[in-house]
């Protein structure tokens, strides 16, 4: 293919239509064409997943979109809308950058994490912040797509690589409320054909999706899987290397056989007669409503590392997804620091800082104040801890998750202790896309 010839000839097609009523399928299908011949041209070294990834990826033309590239999610996949008087303007090597730029996003679930970030901050606060985190890992962009040193010399600040973008936005933020500076945006002049860049509308089309974090997420994973073939940017394994993590305890087969039967109220059927009146066929009986109640009691002490907290709420994930309970967690070190309910993944609270030493007590000593006596205990810990309890468990039962490779110190557990033997991977180190992940988990709890 005449890649630079035909992509002049398109583009002045483009530059001269006055209705999109004008776009003829010979123009959509030789567009497209282009698009093919960059996605096979990126099956290559570390561009292979973005060029696999690409393949399950719908692709369509909208003149109206304020970027070159525009991502939604489209049912069951990713769906990349193209402006083609935006992207034809680009060189190859920018294209394929371009597109690079957009499965970061997806990657690092910027989409979720906006719209948490937009109902509090500025559009231009945001989308700069977005972009900045992206491009800092992306080469031969062109050279109208911002980066941190350009935002650092616009706006007078001294933002380093790595920043989470909640606080790139905090503090671009910070600076457009004292001085109101809005240089990096430039406004299209059309609805129906955009053919100058808006940086500060660059992802709307985000705002109008609707899905599930649960959804997004399941559709990342399997895309980002199919597309991993063994080559990725470091950044991007470790993500694809979290997302294959799956839970090592098989939660519903364990629950089954620790958790009670604990009654919560009544529910009707139709097996049994109302027993006041027997005699009405018409009306209902009840049965008693069993609801598992749990406690998660997390050892957050100084001898827990970050990579078994990462661990724990794996783990954890993997109980709420596993059945419908009440959910208590207790984070202990050696004294109860926090208390609260879970009721799904949102609620998993950030690990704040690393405390003193480890005390199981106070966990059991907070059970039996509050006379929690029907619950069961899932206790996460390192192991090394009390020889024995100041207090004689008085719930249910007992099950100990130990995340190290040390044994549990008691001398009597009063319950089941099982291992977490998964070994920590070594070249995690604190990139951009284990730190990326991170946030996500922290996220949910906001």
């Amino acid at each position: 293919m005449n890649f630079h010839g035909k992509r002049i000839k398109l583009l002045k097609e483009a530059l001269s239509l006055e209705t999109t009523k004008q776009v003829t399928k010979q123009f959509e299908r030789e567009f497209l064409e282009i698009l093919e011949y960059i996605v096979m041209s990126m099956i290559d070294k570390e561009e292979n997943f973005f060029g696999q990834f690409m393949i399950q990826v719908k692709r369509e033309i909208a003149f109206n979109i304020t970027w070159p590239i525009a991502t939604v999610i489209d049912g069951n996949g990713f769906k990349m809308y193209f402006n083609p008087i935006l992207f034809l303007n680009c060189e190859i090597k920018e294209m394929q950058a371009l597109i690079k730029h957009e499965i970061y996003h997806i990657m690092l679930s910027h989409y979720e994490r906006e719209k948490k970030l937009k109902d509090k901050y500025s559009k231009l606060a945001v989308s700069t912040a977005l972009d900045i985190a992206v491009n800092q890992y992306v080469k031969n962009l062109p050279l109208w797509c911002t980066n941190i040193d350009r935002v650092n010399l616009e706006f007078d600040l001294e933002l380093k690589e790595d920043m989470t973008i909640e606080i790139y936005t905090e503090l671009i933020q910070n600076v457009i409320n004292k001085k109101l500076n809005n240089k990096f945006t430039i406004k299209a002049q059309s609805s129906e054909f955009v053919k100058e860049i808006c940086q500060e509308d660059a992802h709307e089309l985000w705002g109008d999706e609707n899905i599930s974090l649960d959804n997004f997420n399941t559709i990342r994973k399997k895309t980002a899987i199919n597309a991993y073939k063994g080559k990725a940017p470091k950044n991007i394994e470790n993500i694809i290397i979290k997302l294959k993590e799956k839970p090592e305890i098989e939660w519903n087969e364990c629950i089954r056989r620790l958790l009670p039967s604990i009654k919560s109220g009544y529910r009707k059927t139709i097996t049994r007669k109302d027993r006041r009146m027997p005699d009405r066929l018409e009306l209902r009986g009840v049965l008693p409503n069993s609801i598992p109640q749990i406690l998660i009691a997390i050892d957050i002490s100084a001898s827990m590392t970050d990579e078994e907290v990462e661990k724990i709420m794996v783990e954890i994930i993997g109980i709420t997804k596993g059945r419908k309970a009440k959910l208590k967690v207790i984070e202990c070190d050696d004294e109860i620091r926090r208390v609260y309910d879970l009721n799904t993944i949102k609620d998993i609270k950030k690990r704040v800082k690393k405390n003193g030493s480890t005390r199981f007590s106070p966990v059991f000593e907070y059970i039996k104040a509050n006379r929690l006596r029907n619950h069961i205990l899932i206790y996460f810990t390192d192991g090394v801890g009390e020889k024995e309890l100041t207090v004689k468990p008085i719930n249910y039962k007992t099950l100990w998750v130990v995340t190290g490779k040390e044994n549990l110190s008691l001398n009597r557990t009063y319950g089941q202790v099982t291992h977490i033997h998964k070994e920590v991977t070594q070249n995690y180190g604190y990139t951009y896309g284990l730190q990326a992940l991170r946030d996500e988990i922290h996220d949910w709890a906001r």
